[in-house]
């Protein structure tokens, strides 16, 4: 009888924990589903936040994937294409490592979508093809025919790159013989049917259809009328092409006026690049050359900053993909190697990561043998500290204003150096604001004396010691607390007292000659092989 009481207990334990698994699912894909469909275009701030916690709270792997994909998008509305990248591609991963042909289609789609922005529609191609074949060996129908129909959507724009709407006509047609109209759509769907329209009404209007435009265009957005979304305002800058086109002018200003709001709260630089082309357009049939100078010279400016992104990303990619094996190689047997993928791009990026990576690899070792009497070659992570003190010690002796001139009681200068060694021992050179005027007020000096304390016992003036100091103090952290190995460079910069990554950045190679980034990756590896 005791036997079975406990059989039956479990069981109902067993029952609560499904139930409770299955709600917390449920409410995971309720969230994702209301940041995909209307935050991600209304309140970037909470679709930004409820990622970030799905991301924390995922427990599967479809769940980590969706909360990446998520991060990803946000990232490419925000105009952080290198993170919506490293985003997508960890997701990519996961699909890839798991065998999920579904996501392995939608992952390999977006990357697709996302190097096509960036102009690098040859990487682009091989990923559209990778969803293509993806998409075929997924066994849900349904999820099956949205992706061919997303997949033949992504065709038509790499037409519209080159200039053949017609071929792109004939993808949208494709497409529309595969969206059906039952009157219960929900609204994913429906933004499938209005992105249909939306992009037949361009083919129509760069082919000098202009009723046909209107309609598509219209019907685009009745469809959307009562969904956020991030399509509406590329559907009003098509109708503001298509009176400029007719010689509207007035009709036009007003529909660019329409898009202003969500340049204004959002940062996605093709929306903003487009817009600027239709205004200069605009201001050139209105005889506003100045107008159509500025908008021009605008557009000109975020293409080039397209072209920077691009031609830099390659050399992330690489980093993006060893941190990406490394993670998942114990854990799955797959690993897509993205490297390939970028070409000519990679094997560039690949020689100029290496070459950086031995120079600092070499400063590195400078800065941690530099101790005397020790063998460089065998010197123990255990001695980093020491010798750090050593190295910026050296800056600042070399570098100190000798305190000379000044008439100070010998026991008034142990005092006094007692008291700043009080302070130093607070960690006072963590604040932010702090000043020479505050250390001497905590002394209970002036900044003279205070100033002679420091150049005669830490043989540094104030800014080089605060800098130092703190420099010292987030390498200490580092060997202490391996922890912070992977928290942001922002965070460590935040914590050593820093008021910005940028100066946080600059001091540490200032004083030991590498970046954070490098030295952190090369203390991690050394405290490894230790272990």
């Amino acid at each position: 009888m005791k036997s079975l009481s406990i059989f039956i207990f479990m069981l109902f334990v067993l029952c609560k924990t499904s139930a409770a698994q299955s709600g917390s699912n449920s409410n995971f894909n309720k969230r994702y589903l209301d940041v995909v469909v209307s935050l991600v275009a209304s309140d970037r701030k909470e679709a930004r936040r409820i990622a970030d916690s799905l991301a924390h709270v995922a427990n599967t792997d479809e769940q980590k994937i969706k909360a990446y994909m998520l991060l990803a998008k946000l990232d490419e509305n925000a105009g952080n294409m290198k993170g919506c990248i490293w985003y997508a591609m960890r997701a990519d991963t996961i699909a890839n490592a798991t065998f999920n042909f579904s996501w392995q289609a939608s992952t390999a789609g977006f990357l697709a979508t996302s190097f096509r922005q960036l102009g690098l529609l040859k990487v682009s191609e091989r990923y559209l093809s990778k969803a293509e074949i993806a998409n075929e060996n997924q066994l849900n129908a349904h999820m099956k025919m949205l992706t061919k129909i997303n997949i033949l959507h992504e065709r038509a724009f790499h037409c519209f790159e080159l200039d053949h709407y017609t071929d792109a006509k004939k993808y949208l047609n494709s497409a529309a013989s595969l969206i059906h109209i039952d009157g219960n759509e929900d609204k994913k769907a429906l933004l499938i049917k209005a992105t249909n329209d939306q992009l037949m009404g361009i083919c129509e209007l760069k082919l000098g259809n202009l009723i046909s435009a209107e309609s598509y265009l219209d019907a685009s957005l009745e469809k959307i009328k009562n969904v956020e979304s991030n399509l509406k305002p590329y559907i009003i800058r098509a109708k503001a092409e298509l009176e400029l086109e007719r010689n509207n002018l007035t009709a036009a200003f007003k529909y660019l006026n329409m898009i202003k709001p969500y340049l204004i709260n959002g940062d996605v630089e093709e929306l903003k690049m487009l817009t600027y082309e239709s205004w200069a357009a605009y201001y050139q049939k209105d005889g506003d050359m100045t107008k159509f100078l500025e908008f021009r010279e605008k557009a000109i400016d975020l293409k080039a900053h397209r072209d920077e992104v691009a031609k830099g990303i390659s050399d992330d990619l690489i980093e993006i993909f060893n941190v990406r094996k490394q993670y998942y190689k114990n854990r799955y047997m797959l690993s897509i190697g993205v490297v390939l993928m970028i070409g000519m791009f990679a094997a560039v990026g690949t020689l100029y990561y290496f070459r950086l990576q031995s120079s600092y690899k070499s400063q590195y070792h400078v800065l941690t043998d530099k101790q005397e009497g020790v063998n460089p070659v065998v010197a123990p992570l255990t001695e980093i500290s020491d010798n750090f003190s050593m190295a910026i010690n050296e800056l600042g002796n070399s570098s100190a204003i000798k305190a000379k001139g000044i008439n100070i009681a010998k026991d008034t200068e142990e005092r006094l150096y007692q008291e700043f060694v009080k302070q130093e021992e607070a960690n006072f050179y963590l604040e932010k604001s702090v000043t020479l005027q505050q250390l001497a007020t905590n002394m209970g000096t002036n900044m003279r004396y205070a100033s002679y304390i420091l150049q005669k016992f830490r043989g540094k003036d104030f800014y080089d010691y605060i800098q130092s100091s703190r420099i010292e103090f987030i390498i200490a952290k580092l060997k202490t607390s391996p922890e912070l190995f992977d928290y942001k460079i922002s965070y460590l910069a935040e914590m050593s007292g820093f008021s910005s990554l940028s100066r946080f950045s600059s001091a540490f190679k200032e004083v030991t000659g590498i970046p954070p980034s490098a030295f952190i990756h090369f203390m991690k590896k050394e405290m490894n092989q230790k272990r």
